[in-house]
């Protein structure tokens, strides 16, 4: 077994990869992992998941998104296993599912790998399943007749060892006591540890930023964009967000710390950033941060929940450089408390002139047939001519495990669907020409919204050649090709 030590790996290179990787370098973002690699001249970032050499590398830190897996397991096995060290959301749903393919397993957060590898006599208790379903128990075990009187059922119920589980998912744990009939694994499945000091700066040095790429309204092609995260977690529990589940509380960034690490990104001169925390509104110093991160001068743009958009609030991004505020619509016929004043939240956005991006959830499922997505569509249309965003972002719904929609879909969903966790690909579905075409219609009716002239003159004008612009007009042609195969065919 490899040593994770500083000293046992000095000379040795440390290679941090992030799974699914990029073909095209065109990443999107700085990727998470450049959050947890460690301090040193022999640590690097490889934006490609390439084969290495083994006997030059120490450790392979290796981030791994659902989407990932199969990429990950692929790639681990043409490598030494024992100097991979795996970790992020997929990892910490399922641990069990690394052990083959790693010496280390680090569930949940973690900014100090070295606190993280040194742990010992560390128990997890694997994951315990039990498959008894609902309608087997409404059954006599022994004679097997229909057990109908509700006393009898709900004593049979009340039995621990046949009660079934809350939900459908089960994770495994963290134990200091054994207990005989279940499995275990010592010292390699393993916490993360997440020092409130944040005692170590991203390693953007490792990192070309010009690899990425937004696609939002005014930016042009060649412009510098940026991120940074100045806390993570959520206080909501929305049954689709798989946010709780890598953080149980909102953690932030010292303000000493988000200051150095803002510093290094100033140096990059970008023309716009992005914070990637869940909602910043939420944190009681938001003020403080925003001053912070606005210290570069470039356009930033911000989640947020229109609950958290009072007029203090927006003041404060006016005159901080936020130019763009994301709010999530998502399902478009349901009220969720968060949104009980989107309208009136938009409207002070608009009057300091901050951008509105609406993204919004479409399941599936629910827009089966032609009057199912008539209606749907109709109704979300109806909601975007009266809040006007700037900017707008359908996603398909991806039930994550540990989550609640989970337990709705699971019968819906293999191993060989999470390659599809990219929120644009409706992998409910399982015929493919039905797929295409709801895959098209998601396109379509932003298409709509952005050239309508409702959209030209009421909110701005689209065609400005910038990131937004460009990018729909190659998913136009993208669309228009593969609509051309398939039109008239029945799925």
């Amino acid at each position: 077994m490899t040593i994770f030590t500083p000293k046992a790996l000095a000379g040795k290179r440390i290679i941090g990869l992030s799974f699914p990787g990029n073909g095209s370098m065109q990443v999107g973002l700085e990727p998470g992992i450049l959050n947890v690699l460690p301090p040193g001249d022999n640590v690097e970032f490889s934006p490609r998941t390439q084969k290495f050499n083994d006997s030059t590398v120490g450790m392979y830190m290796c981030s791994v998104y659902i989407a990932g897996r199969r990429e990950f397991k692929e790639w681990a096995m043409e490598h030494d296993t024992s100097k991979i060290v795996v970790g992020s959301y997929d990892p910490t749903m399922f641990p069990e599912e690394y052990l083959n393919f790693a010496a280390k397993i680090v569930m949940g957060p973690c900014n100090d790998i070295w606190a993280t590898l040194s742990q010992e006599d560390v128990v997890f208790q694997r994951a315990f399943f039990n498959p008894t379903d609902d309608f087997q128990l409404a059954f006599n075990p022994q004679t097997l007749e229909p057990i109908k009187d509700p006393k009898a059922l709900k004593e049979l119920l009340a039995d621990k060892k046949r009660r079934p589980n809350n939900s459908r998912f089960k994770k495994g744990k963290f134990v200091s006591d054994v207990k005989p009939g279940r499995e275990y694994v010592n010292d390699r499945i393993i916490p993360g540890v997440l020092d409130p000091a944040y005692p170590y700066l991203p390693r953007y040095d490792l990192y070309n930023v010009n690899n990425n790429a937004q696609v939002i309204p005014d930016m042009q092609s060649g412009q510098i964009v940026t991120s940074v995260n100045t806390s993570f977690g959520c206080i909501y529990n929305c049954s689709f967000c798989c946010t709780p589940l890598m953080f149980d509380a909102l953690v932030s960034k010292p303000l000493g710390s988000l200051a150095r690490e803002v510093a290094l990104l100033k140096a990059l001169r970008p023309s716009f950033l992005f914070i990637k925390d869940e909602n910043p509104t939420l944190l009681p110093d938001f003020e403080e941060r925003i001053k912070i991160i606005a210290t570069p001068g470039a356009k930033i743009y911000m989640f947020s929940s229109a609950n958290k958009l009072t007029k203090e609030v927006a003041d404060i991004m006016k005159k901080n450089n936020v130019y763009m505020v994301c709010l999530g619509l998502e399902d478009p016929r349901v009220t969720y408390e968060k949104n009980e004043n989107l309208g009136g939240a938009i409207e002070l956005l608009k009057e300091r002139g901050i951008y509105t991006y609406l993204s919004y959830i479409v399941n599936p499922l629910d827009v089966v047939g032609a009057e199912e997505g008539q209606a749907f569509y109709t109704l979300l249309m109806n909601k975007l001519r009266l809040y006007k965003p700037e900017m707008i972002c359908g996603n398909f719904l991806m039930p994550f495990p540990g989550t609640r929609e989970w337990d709705k879909y699971y019968q819906l969903i293999s191993e060989r669907d999470f390659i599809h966790y990219d929120s644009k690909t409706p992998f409910l579905i399982k015929n493919e020409v039905a797929r295409k075409k709801m895959e098209y219609y998601l396109f379509w009716y932003q298409w709509l919204y952005y050239t309508s002239d409702f959209y030209k003159n009421e909110v701005r004008e689209f065609e400005v050649g910038d990131t937004l612009h460009k990018r729909f007009v190659e998913l136009k042609e993208h669309f228009d090709r593969v609509m051309s195969g398939i039109v008239g065919v029945r799925p």
